[in-house]
């Protein structure tokens, strides 16, 4: 019984005729749904979330920097992270109450934070306990024990260097 299958796919295998190309050529149009997200600094967020006020949590060592904006507004968000490798731009839910929580995606990729009201001593000197509080967002991350504080722009910046290991607000660049 397998001869005569043998020789169909060795028939069909042996045709002259051109195989029809299976796959079409990645364009603009053809694009994948991340790549038309992340190209596009609005698409799929609603205009009052795009202009909903920013909050900022950045972290700068010597091997990794990464800024993270968020932006919410009623039960829509938009996370952009923006890293060496590029940046990224989740876009989904948000639920205000006792904590935000942002349920936010890339297409491809999915996240979810659950953000506490909180205010923090703050101050462009690391570290300082003096400061007047600030309102930020202590976002958790699943894979970070310690909260993510994002706070109005410029935001809030963790640092660790030779000048500063903790917590400060962020410079305007």
């Amino acid at each position: 019984m397998r001869c005569p299958a043998l020789s169909i796919v060795l028939v069909a295998a042996c045709s002259s005729a051109p195989a029809p190309a299976q796959h079409p050529q990645v364009t603009a149009q053809t694009a994948p749904a991340d790549a038309a997200i992340d190209a596009a600094p609005d698409a799929g967020v609603p205009e009052a979330v795009a202009n909903a006020p920013a909050w900022v949590f950045r972290y700068s060592t010597a091997q990794r920097a990464e800024t993270w904006t968020l932006r919410y507004h009623g039960d829509a968000a938009l996370l952009t992270v923006e890293t060496a490798q590029g940046t990224q731009r989740y876009v989904g839910s948000a639920a205000d109450g006792a904590t935000l929580k942002l349920d936010v995606s890339t297409g491809t990729a999915k996240l979810a934070l659950e953000c506490k009201h909180a205010k923090r001593p703050l101050s462009a000197k690391c570290n300082d306990k003096k400061a007047k509080p600030i309102e930020v967002l202590d976002c958790y991350h699943p894979d970070f024990k310690e909260p993510m504080p994002f706070g109005p722009a410029p935001g809030v910046e963790y640092v660790v260097s030779g000048s500063c290991n903790g917590y400060r607000l962020a410079s305007g660049s």
